[in-house]
């Protein structure tokens, strides 16, 4: 088994950022729509959480094929606008899905402070994730 590799390091500064300065977008117009309560609407934790770990599972288990795409900066941008965009339409469809895409963002950093401080990505010792050659 091998470890799988590693993204880049100026790949890893900009993707703190790019999610940071999402996440600060994402709760100016929370609080701006006054309604803060859809931060910690219980869905907005499960749904954000969950699918940034699930996102971040998939890159684990094939890094060949998905850090060479995100390391492109046209897709990194083009998930910033997936973010801007879905947030716009959360505002009308479903409020709390502008707090899973925060969660989902405080999930990331999380992560990506882990891997920066040596620490490593606690997803990588989950069976099938860590130390997999891609399939």
């Amino acid at each position: 088994m091998t470890d799988a590799p590693s993204p880049e390091p100026a790949t890893l500064r900009r993707d703190g950022p790019l999610a940071g300065g999402a996440l600060t977008a994402l709760l100016v117009v929370g609080t701006l729509i006054g309604d803060g309560g859809l931060f910690l609407d219980p869905r907005a934790v499960v749904v954000g959480v969950g699918g940034a770990l699930a996102i971040e599972a998939a890159f684990l288990r094939y890094p060949g094929r998905l850090l060479g795409l995100w390391a492109r900066p046209a897709v990194a941008l083009a998930g910033v606008g997936a973010v801007a965009g879905l947030g716009v339409l959360a505002l009308w469809a479903a409020p709390w899905l502008l707090g899973a895409l925060a969660w989902g963002l405080v999930t990331y950093l999380g992560l990506l402070a882990c891997v920066l401080l040596g620490v490593g990505n606690p997803l990588a010792a989950l069976p099938g994730l860590g130390g997999r050659s891609e399939d």
